[in-house]
């Protein structure tokens, strides 16, 4: 099965925490449309400009944000930084995801010839008693 894009559906204001010992740094979690794949989920980590701040789990990225309402909401600073990263995640796992795919087709062909040469080798077995 196709990889389908993850993408940032909301973020969860009840699950917003304040930084301890700063003034206006947030934790906020934004809630993502699936669970992404380990490797998707490594890439994202592996890019994230600031890894120490920063928190997946499940369908959920936990990033460190002002606590500026423009800046959370959609289309704000920190919204649009972790779409920018998802969006990167995305690229680079559909890839990935086809990689695999192509892989397996290409698995999937040999074991069917060998298969395939198998069956032919009993047959022609098999005729070479019937014509003795």
């Amino acid at each position: 099965m196709a990889f389908k894009d993850i993408e940032i559906i909301d973020f969860d204001d009840g699950g917003i925490e304040l930084i301890a010992g700063t003034d206006n740094r947030v934790e906020v979690p934004y809630i993502l449309s699936d669970t992404p794949p380990k490797g998707w989920k490594s890439h994202f980590e592996s890019r994230w400009p600031d890894p120490q701040h920063l928190k997946i789990s499940g369908n959920e990225i936990k990033v460190v944000c002002r606590m500026d309402e423009t800046a959370i909401r959609k289309n704000g600073d920190c919204w649009n930084l972790v779409a920018k990263w998802v969006e990167e995640a995305n690229r680079h796992y559909r890839a990935f995801d086809n990689e695999q795919q192509q892989q397996r087709a290409r698995e999937e062909e040999i074991q069917q010839q060998e298969e395939k040469k198998r069956s032919d080798f009993e047959e022609w077995k098999h005729n070479l008693r019937r014509r003795h």
